[in-house]
């Protein structure tokens, strides 16, 4: 009784702060997705981010969360561990396999030197053990952000090739006379790369090194961010006219 009271003082607190601005970065408002199938900590959490400007949603089971993710990825994802059917560490490891890199924290009360580290060996760039003061939430999800926007500043000139324009910065493309095309950073780098090389066969490997830092080519995390892009720009992604495959070599950009 107690806990259902918290949650719709909570949610009716909520409604007061969605007015206010929102925390931007270089003119984007940050999106951040909560998973835990704790209901009222998803709540809890989604009230303290709000006060601070952040755009929050939540789910409360993994399966919830790819559905939201492939529909709109997030800036951030904050993650519990402990959680039915697969746990946040095999979660996070099937988004990083399907070509996701959406920056990550694990909030969970696993707190042993074991798990921590298998969740910064897996790719989290923060791990917050439950119970956790509120204050140190924010401040964490801001030092995140902060290493994000350092990590990934880019230029702000654009980008033109034929009728495809692309803003770096704003992580935007424009397609002819179509309306603006948002971008994660992972899609602005990758076509960032091909359109800097406009007309030149840009090799697999090399896009691999450029935007992932990875010199391993068993991966195939350069197919699936292709063809996101082409899903998003091409009038027919399996009939690509920008995006080409040249076959054993990598992708050209080419201009029309």
């Amino acid at each position: 009784m107690l806990i259902s009271w918290h949650c719709h003082l909570l949610r009716d607190n909520l409604q007061g702060v969605r007015g206010k601005l929102r925390y931007q970065e270089e003119g984007k408002t940050v999106y951040i997705l909560v998973v835990d199938d704790d209901r009222f900590a998803n709540t809890l959490v989604q009230f303290v981010l709000s006060k601070e400007g952040y755009e929050v949603e939540t789910a409360d089971n993994p399966r919830g969360a790819m559905q939201m993710i492939q529909k709109r990825e997030p800036d951030l994802l904050i993650l519990d561990v402990t959680m039915p059917y697969i746990s946040g560490f095999e979660f996070s490891e099937k988004l990083r396999s399907e070509g996701y890199e959406i920056p990550l924290i694990f909030m969970t009360a696993q707190d042993t030197i074991e798990a921590k580290l298998h969740g910064f060996n897996i790719g989290a760039d923060d791990y917050i053990c439950k119970p956790y003061n509120h204050q140190e939430l924010v401040a964490r999800v801001q030092a995140v952000m902060r290493r994000i926007k350092k990590n990934g500043k880019v230029g702000n000139q654009s980008i033109r090739g034929g009728a495809i324009e692309l803003f770096p910065a704003e992580l935007k493309v424009i397609v002819g006379a179509r309306a603006p095309i948002t971008l994660t950073p992972t899609e602005m780098q990758v076509l960032r790369a091909l359109m800097a090389s406009s007309g030149q066969v840009v090799n697999r490997d090399q896009l691999l090194a450029d935007v992932w830092n990875d010199n391993e080519n068993n991966s195939n995390i350069v197919d699936v961010y292709i063809r996101r892009l082409r899903m998003k720009l091409e009038v027919d992604p399996d009939r690509p006219q920008h995006i080409v495959s040249v076959r054993g070599i990598g992708y050209k950009f080419v201009v029309k």
